[in-house]
C-alpha cells in the first residue's frame, strides 16, 4: 500500500519502490524509505533473533543477508538503501521473480528506529508501544486480553471505509464463538470441523481457498526401500484421498493430487496455474491394481517380500494419519508401518532435522504466492528429506531469472519432476470457512491463508 510504483532492473538484481506522497505514522511523524531499510535490518540482525530471517537469506537472497545473520558482517552492509525519503531499494544476490509478493508479509512492514529506541526494550508489548501506518491503530490491548480494540488511523493516506472501529474478541472455545455469533456479539468467526459441517448450508458461510496442504514427506536417505522409485510410486497410488477427505478430514479440505492447489497462483495469461487438478492422475491417482503392480515390481528389485517403515505424525493428527496408514497397509501387501505419534514440538523437530523417520505426515503453508514456495522442500540445498536431483536444482535456479509465460512453463516442469519422482506425496488442500453476518462485506483471505484481509468492511447499525 505504501508504494505507488516499482521497477526491477539490473537483470533482476535491483528492486526499487517509490513511496506515496505524504505518508505518516499514526503519531503524525513522516514515514520515509529509511523506515523500510530499518525493518529489513532488524530481520537480518542476529541480535533480533527473528524467525523470519530465512525470508531474506533463502526465499529471496538480499545482498549480504547470510553473512550478517551469522555475524560476519555488520547490519549496515545489508543490501537495502534509501537514496531519498520516497525511494526504497533492495539489492539481491540473485533474481527473485516473486519479490513483490514476498515483501507484503507483515514482517517487512516499515519500522521507526526512533520509536523503537524510545520504548526502552518494550516495543510492541502494549498499545502505547505500537506505532501504526495502516488504516487502524490498536488503542486497547493487554497481554492475554480477551478483547482488542482498533480505531481509525486519522493519518492513514486514504479513507479506509471504516466507521467507529473494530472489536476483536479472543474466544478459546469454538462452540462459545458460535454462540457469540448467533447472539450478535460477533460479526465474523472462523469455523472448522463439525461446526463447519453443520453450517454447510448456511447462506452466511463464506469459503476461501488457501494453499494450506497436507502431504507425506519421504526421507530419501533413511531406507533403501524408499530410494526405490516403484515403491514410492506404489505408495502414492494406494491412498484414496477423496474418501479420507470426505469421511475423515471433512469440511475445509479436499483431495490434492498435485503439488500446487487450486486458486493459489495465477499464470501470466490470467488462468489458474493448477486449474486441472487431475493433470497428474497417472502418478498420484488412486488405483489399487496399479499400486499393487508397482509394489510387487519394487519388492522384486529390492530382493525382499515385505517391508517395515516408520510413519511419524503429530499426535493431534492421528485421525488423519491412521486411515492413511491403514490404506497403505491394506493395498500394499507385505507393508508394515510402525506408527509413531509425537507431541507437536518433537514432530516439528523431526521434520526440520530430516532424521528419525521414514515417512512423515507434514502440513505446509507457503510464505508467498508462487509455486516455488511449495517446491522448496525438493531443492538439494534447502531440504530436510534428502531428495536430490541435479536436473531439478538446475531448473529451479533457471526459474528464478525468468518471468511471464516462459517462467510458467518452467514451473510446470518443476512440478512434473517432483511428482514423477514422487519426491513427496500430496494429500489434501485446505480452505478457510467463515460465518459472516449481514451487513459485512469485503472479507478476504490471502492465498497463503496466513492473513485475513478486510477491504471496505462495513456493518450498518440501527
Amino acid at each position: 500500500m505504501a508504494s505507488q510504483s516499482s521497477e526491477i532492473t539490473d537483470g533482476g538484481l535491483t528492486v526499487t519502490y517509490h513511496l506515496r506522497d505524504d505518508l505518516k505514522w499514526s503519531n503524525g511523524d513522516p514515514l520515509t524509505a529509511e523506515h523500510f531499510v530499518y525493518a529489513f535490518q532488524r530481520i537480518a540482525d542476529p541480535a533480533t533473533k527473528s524467525g523470519s530471517i530465512y525470508l531474506i537469506t533463502d526465499c529471496c537472497m538480499v545482498e549480504n543477508a547470510e553473512e550478517i545473520s551469522t555475524g560476519e558482517l555488520p547490519v549496515s552492509e545489508l543490501g537495502v538503501s534509501a537514496p531519498d525519503k520516497q525511494t526504497f531499494v533492495i539489492d539481491l544476490e540473485q533474481p527473485c521473480p516473486y519479490i513483490n509478493s514476498l515483501v507484503t508479509l507483515c514482517c517487512f512492514s516499515p519500522c521507526s528506529r526512533e520509536f523503537v529506541n524510545s520504548c526502552s526494550g518494550s516495543y510492541a508489548s502494549s498499545a502505547d508501544t505500537l506505532l501504526s501506518c495502516g488504516p487502524y491503530i490498536m488503542d486497547r490491548y493487554e497481554p492475554l486480553a480477551s478483547q482488542i480494540h482498533l480505531s481509525p488511523n486519522k493519518y492513514y493516506y486514504k479513507d479506509a471505509g471504516i466507521t467507529t472501529g473494530v472489536n476483536l474478541q479472543v474466544v478459546g472455545d469454538a462452540q462459545q464463538a458460535l454462540m457469540c455469533y448467533e447472539t450478535g456479539m460477533l460479526d465474523v468467526i472462523r469455523i472448522t470441523g463439525e461446526l463447519a459441517d453443520l453450517a454447510k448450508d448456511d447462506p452466511h458461510l463464506k469459503a476461501f481457498s488457501t494453499a494450506q496442504i497436507y502431504r507425506l514427506d519421504i526421507n530419501h536417505q533413511s531406507s533403501k526401500a524408499l530410494k526405490n522409485l516403484n515403491i514410492r510410486k506404489a505408495m502414492a497410488k494406494s491412498i484414496d484421498r477423496e474418501s479420507i477427505a470426505k469421511n475423515v478430514v471433512r469440511s475445509g479440505f479436499s483431495a490434492l493430487e498435485r503439488v500446487v492447489p487450486k486458486d493459489f497462483y495465477t499464470r501470466a495469461d490470467g488462468k489458474d496455474f493448477a486449474e486441472d487438478q487431475k493433470k497428474y492422475i497417472e502418478q498420484m491417482g488412486f488405483d489399487t491394481v496399479k499400486a499393487a503392480s508397482l509394489w510387487s515390481k519394487g519388492l522384486k528389485e529390492l530382493g525382499v517380500s515385505s517391508l517395515e517403515l516408520e510413519f511419524v505424525y503429530a499426535a493431534t493428527q492421528s485421525k488423519v494419519a491412521e486411515p492413511i496408514a491403514k490404506q497403505l497397509e491394506d493395498n500394499l501387501r507385505g507393508l508394515k508401518l510402525k506408527l509413531t505419534p509425537l507431541p507437536d514440538k518433537e514432530w516439528l523437530r523431526r521434520i526440520d532435522a530430516g532424521e528419525q523417520y521414514d515417512i512423515i505426515l507434514a502440513s505446509w503453508v507457503p510464505d508467498y504466492v508462487d509455486p516455488t514456495a511449495l517446491y522448496t522442500s525438493c531443492i538439494s540445498s534447502g531440504n530436510n528429506n534428502h531428495y536430490h536431483d541435479e536436473q531439478f536444482n538446475d531448473t529451479y535456479l533457471k526459474s528464478q531469472s525468468m518471468s511471464g509465460t516462459q517462467r510458467d512453463e518452467i514451473l510446470v516442469q518443476l512440478e512434473s519432476k517432483i511428482l514423477e519422482d514422487v519426491a513427496l506425496i500430496p494429500l489434501f488442500s485446505g480452505e478457510q470457512r467463515y460465518l459472516v453476518a449481514d451487513g459485512i462485506s469485503g472479507l478476504q483471505v490471502t492465498p497463503t491463508g496466513v492473513e485475513v484481509v478486510v477491504s471496505e468492511l462495513r456493518k450498518e447499525k440501527e
